[in-house]
């Protein structure tokens, strides 16, 4: 399979992207965005057995701060949702000279490709968001409060190291700040759910330690475009790859509709 792994100018920074297959403008690419501490080899094989699934090309990125992207400033003093949703996405567009688009996002990520979706009306044309995460509550607290535990008695820290190195610090004290910070105000971007106008499909996993009812709810309430739901019965937070053949049977079914559609 053709691959190239390049840094290309974002938003101002130098992220790391991921090429899989020759892009094709006439045919829709995907985008993958990934989750809160993750970067292009934590999908593990996901992307390239989407690519097969699909049979088009994709466009794997590190998100500021993650991989071999550039490292954060400081920790943000804000939640970058929406801003990742915006510009970072237009230039990675432009930069492949892409067409329409399909994005996959998880966790973190499936948040941003949600609100995303609700921007940018005119590339993107569906997404398939894998465990999405916009709305704060005791779940997620609890999952990061044992996350920084993790982190400060080394195990976590020894496990990103590899995968994120000197960007491992600061990327997880950017990432669980809204933990800690007791002026932190979550935000639940309803206001960019309800602008989504392409097919989406929600998946999640019934055992997702950062719990998954109040996401799932939260999108019934506001996306008012066709919402499709996948829940996986004994699955995690990372469905696409504990339940890998699940996952990649419906959004296979998935972007198939979107293709005879368009």
């Amino acid at each position: 399979m053709d691959t190239q792994e390049q840094l290309i100018m974002a938003n101002g920074h130098n992220i790391n992207t991921l090429r899989i297959g020759k892009i094709d403008p006439e045919k829709p690419t995907l985008v993958f965005i990934h989750g809160g501490l993750d970067c292009i080899a934590m999908w593990r094989k996901f992307p390239y057995q989407m690519v097969e699934e699909t049979g088009l090309s994709a466009i794997v990125y590190e998100r500021w701060g993650h991989g071999k992207s550039d490292m954060l400033v400081v920790p943000l003093e804000y939640d970058a949702r929406e801003e990742e949703a915006n510009q970072p996405l237009k230039d990675l567009f432009a930069y492949y000279g892409l067409g329409e688009v399909i994005l996959v996002g998880h966790s973190f990520g499936g948040g941003i490709a949600l609100i995303a979706s609700g921007m940018q009306h005119d590339q993107i044309i569906g997404t398939v968001a894998i465990a999405p995460q916009l709305v704060s509550h005791g779940d997620i607290k609890e999952g990061l409060d044992k996350a920084i535990a993790a982190y400060d008695s080394g195990k976590l820290r020894d496990k990103l190291i590899p995968f994120h190195g000197d960007n491992t610090d600061i990327l997880f004290r950017n990432w669980s700040s809204g933990s800690t910070d007791p002026n932190y105000v979550p935000r639940d971007y309803a206001e960019y759910l309800v602008k989504i106008t392409c097919p989406v499909l929600e998946i999640y996993g019934t055992d997702d330690n950062y719990g998954y009812l109040h996401n799932l709810e939260h999108s019934r309430k506001h996306i008012s475009s066709p919402l499709s739901v996948e829940e996986i019965k004994g699955s995690t937070h990372y469905p696409h790859l504990d339940s890998a053949e699940t996952v990649l049977k419906c959004s296979g079914d998935f972007i198939s509709s979107l293709l005879k559609q368009d």
